[in-house]
Formats: C-alpha cells, sequence, structure tokens
C-alpha cells in the first residue's frame, strides 16, 4: 500500500556513490597529475569509503509514503528533512531508465510541479517499475493500480521510424552540442595539459600548408558529425508520443528511457524548429513550452513533441496531439520588417567577423581567407534574418517568425503573454524601426522571444491590440 512508509530500492545506494564520482571526478584526476601515485591511491581509497558510507546512510534515512492529500518525503543525515508536496499541485510525474535502472528492473521518478525552476521537485532515484506506476497512478487520485493506461484509452499514438530517427541524425546540426562537450572537457583538462603541447601545436600551425590544415578540420567535423548522429540515435531511439483526454506521454532513449507526462493545460505555446539542414529539405521539429517542471532534461528548456516532420506532416500532427495549437501555413499573412532595415541585420550579423578578418589579416595573414570566408557567409545570413523576420496576429492567437542560425516559428495564445516589449536605439528611431519582444512561462521559469527592426507604428498597434483583449479576457 502506498499510504505505507518505504524506502528506495537499495540499488539506490549505487546512483549516491555515482553522483559522488561524478561532482569529484576532476578533482581525483587533478590528484592523479599533480601528485604521485602513491597518494592517488590513498585519496582514491579515502573518497570510494566515504563515498560508499555517505551513499548507504542517503539511502537508509531516505524515505516516502502517499496519503489522500500529500505526497510525503523524509531525508538528512545530518539535518533530517520532511516534506510534503500536495497532490493537487503535482503537473507530472515522469519516468527514467538508465542503463543500471534496466539491470534491476528499477526506474526512476521525477515529480514536477508548477513551480517550475531548473530542479524537479521531488525524485525518487531507485523504485520498482511497477511501484512507480502505483505511485503516478495514487498521486494522480486514481487509485493505487499497477497497471499502464489501456492502449484503447489513447486518443493518438505516433512513434518515430529507423528511416526518420536517422535522417533526424543526419540533419540534426549536432556538431555544436559535441563540440561544446568537447571545449567544457579541455577547459577542465586544461591546467593538467603541459605547455610544451600549447608551443608545438602553435608551431605546426605555423609551418603546415593550409591543404593539410584543412583535411585535418574536415576529418575532425567528419568524426564529431559522426557521433553526432550517434548523439541522435542513442536519446530518440523508439521515440513515441501518445495522448490521453487531458495529457501527452512522451517514451524515448534507448541507453536512458524516459517517460515524459505533460498536461496539456500546462502547454504555454508551440513552435517549430528549422536549422539550414533540414530547411531546404522540408524538415522540422516541433517543441512546446510548459509552465512549470523541467519536463525534458537538463539539456533542453524547451519539451520536443516529435524529433522530426516534414511540413506537409505539420498540421496533421498538431491536429491530433495539440489542437488548440493547429494552424496552416498558407493561412498566414506575416508582418514584415521593412527594406530599412536590411542594413541592421547585415550589420548585426557579420560585424564581429569583419572585425576578426582585418585583425587577422594585419596579424596573420596567411589566414586572413578563413575570417573573409566567415564574413561573406554571415552577409548572407544577415539575409535570412531579414527574409525571416514577422509576426501575424489573429483573434486570439500570435505568431512570431525569426532566425538565428536555425529559423523559429512559435504560435502562442494572448491570454498566455506574461509581458511585451519594445525598443528602440537612435538609429533604429531615425527610421521608424523598432524591435518588439515577449515574454511567457516555461519550464525555466520564463522564455523570451524577439523580432527585431520592425516599424515601430506596427508595433504599437500590436501592442495595443493584445493589451486591448487581454482586459477582455
Amino acid at each position: 500500500m502506498m499510504f505505507e512508509l518505504r524506502r528506495l530500492h537499495p540499488a539506490a545506494i549505487i546512483f549516491n556513490i555515482l553522483k559522488s564520482v561524478k561532482d569529484l571526478f576532476f578533482s581525483l584526476l587533478i590528484i592523479l597529475v599533480a601528485t604521485d601515485f602513491t597518494v592517488f591511491i590513498i585519496a582514491l581509497g579515502a573518497f570510494t569509503v566515504l563515498a560508499s558510507i555517505y551513499g548507504f546512510l542517503s539511502w537508509y534515512h531516505f524515505s516516502y509514503y502517499v496519503t489522500d492529500e500529500d505526497l510525503w518525503i523524509q531525508y538528512g543525515i545530518f539535518k533530517r528533512t520532511k516534506r510534503s508536496i500536495a497532490k493537487n499541485r503535482i503537473q507530472s510525474i515522469d519516468l527514467t531508465e538508465s542503463v543500471i535502472h534496466r539491470i534491476f528492473k528499477l526506474t526512476r521518478v521525477q515529480i514536477e510541479t508548477a513551480s517550475g525552476g531548473k530542479q524537479a521537485e521531488a525524485a525518487l532515484s531507485a523504485v520498482s517499475f511497477q511501484d512507480a506506476l502505483g505511485l503516478r497512478n495514487a498521486l494522480k487520485n486514481s487509485g493505487e493500480s499497477d497497471v499502464e493506461i489501456p492502449e484503447e484509452t489513447y486518443l493518438a499514438k505516433k512513434e518515430i521510424t529507423f528511416s526518420r530517427l536517422l535522417l533526424t541524425g543526419i540533419t540534426s546540426g549536432g556538431l555544436g552540442i559535441i563540440i561544446g562537450f568537447i571545449v567544457v572537457g579541455l577547459s577542465e583538462l586544461e591546467e593538467l595539459i603541459p605547455e610544451t603541447v600549447y608551443d608545438y601545436t602553435y608551431e605546426w600551425l605555423i609551418t603546415a600548408s593550409i591543404i593539410l590544415i584543412v583535411l585535418i578540420i574536415i576529418s575532425i567535423l567528419a568524426i564529431i558529425w559522426l557521433l553526432s548522429i550517434l548523439w541522435t540515435l542513442i536519446r530518440y531511439g523508439k521515440f513515441t508520443i501518445q495522448r490521453t483526454e487531458n495529457e501527452l506521454f512522451i517514451t524515448r532513449g534507448l541507453l536512458e528511457k524516459k517517460q515524459l507526462t505533460i498536461p496539456l493545460h500546462r502547454i504555454q505555446a508551440i513552435g517549430i524548429e528549422e536549422n539550414i539542414l533540414r530547411q531546404p529539405l522540408g524538415y522540422a521539429f516541433i517543441f512546446a513550452e510548459i509552465a512549470g517542471g523541467n519536463t525534458d532534461g537538463k539539456l533542453a528548456d524547451s519539451t520536443i513533441l516529435f524529433p522530426l516532420l516534414h511540413k506537409r506532416e505539420i498540421n496533421a500532427f498538431l491536429n491530433e496531439f495539440v489542437p488548440d495549437f493547429s494552424w496552416k501555413e498558407e493561412d498566414v499573412e506575416w508582418t514584415k520588417p521593412p527594406t530599412a532595415a536590411l542594413p541592421f541585420y547585415y550589420v548585426r550579423s557579420s560585424l564581429l567577423f569583419l572585425v576578426a578578418s582585418i585583425a587577422v589579416f594585419i596579424f596573420y595573414p596567411t589566414f586572413a581567407w578563413i575570417p573573409l570566408v566567415l564574413f561573406l557567409l554571415s552577409l548572407g545570413l544577415g539575409w535570412l534574418h531579414y527574409k525571416d523576420a514577422g509576426f501575424h496576429l489573429t483573434s486570439d492567437r500570435l505568431l512570431l517568425r525569426y532566425r538565428f542560425i536555425k529559423r523559429i516559428t512559435v504560435l502562442v495564445y494572448q491570454k498566455r503573454i506574461q509581458a511585451f516589449g519594445k525598443k528602440n536605439h537612435a538609429l533604429e528611431r531615425k527610421r521608424g524601426l523598432a524591435s518588439m519582444s515577449i515574454s511567457i512561462l516555461s519550464n525555466s521559469g520564463g522564455k523570451h522571444y524577439h523580432v527585431k527592426n520592425l516599424e515601430e507604428k506596427k508595433i504599437d498597434q500590436l501592442s495595443d491590440k493584445i493589451a486591448y483583449r487581454t482586459k477582455l479576457e
């Protein structure tokens, strides 16, 4: 019975130890490099003993139980804490299974409330899958049944195919994510890399031929691209979305299986993202902004509803899964920036590369062609920024479109807009231009969308209409 005091599965001790290892990994690495092997072994032994004691005590002092109104959690080694989460505040209950969880047939339960924030309101690191289902049903006031929702109760279901998943990886543009991980790793290890390595690398770059450098860069990017494809396959493998009357259920992941719960009434906005690889092919992914909770983990503020859809499939998908947010591209008449705004887009996208080109030409003329090529590409990107920017207002909804590298289209109900902003500097005012922004609630507290260099009078008209309609509601 869920009303009885329960502990986590003993495997939670392993997760507590692994968390300690993760937190102190780089400290141990520094000890290994900075001291002799004997000191490292002593430090490692002491750390292992302390981490094991901490893992056991954290598990032993963690317990939970459910009453008619609340979930109660007790935890703490030196300072005991007892806290409750009211059932009526719970927005979603997500289940996550890592490789270790699967070995023991367990799952992690993550409970989100309307308060939002980067961290979950509560997390049970290791419970049996049947107990997790029973807890989820008990917290939703549906009894303590330990069975999943019958298949026939789903109003819609869609699963990604392997060919579509592979195309998702190929066109993901995940180079930036993988490179980001590499940069973070190198920054952590920076002090451990001998100075001679930097000197040798610099001398080699100066003396190497341009063709060889280009080939090496292409090879590195190709390897990173393959890694990004593999990362996408692992993260979104077996992606399935299902809808009931009031909720969406998303399951994804090969190594770490996640089951996300999204209450439909908490969706604040729906977006369509097209990167520079997918847009020419007519593909995009659909995301949602959720008020409260960290429903998609730490890697993203937005929750992906489906990793890859062709544009002709988007309207049918929205009708099936989020019908309140369905719309057709052909029905939209975008309010676009005027021609006078084009120079602002060019300058904003290319100024950095122009300065870099001048600096490299002065100090390293051999490599001046690299920032010059990037400068020319940035001008093209500035044109795309200008071409894609705009908004469209209906009786109750607002659509925004803008681009950084990726083109983003966002649909939000006017009643969901928390704030509307307008700003312009002296040069914009001289040309009758201004930039607008809207803010909505999201899982990270707030989400902001900007469209730049529109006609100021049209932004003022839009602001007046939104303010008027919001008051009526």
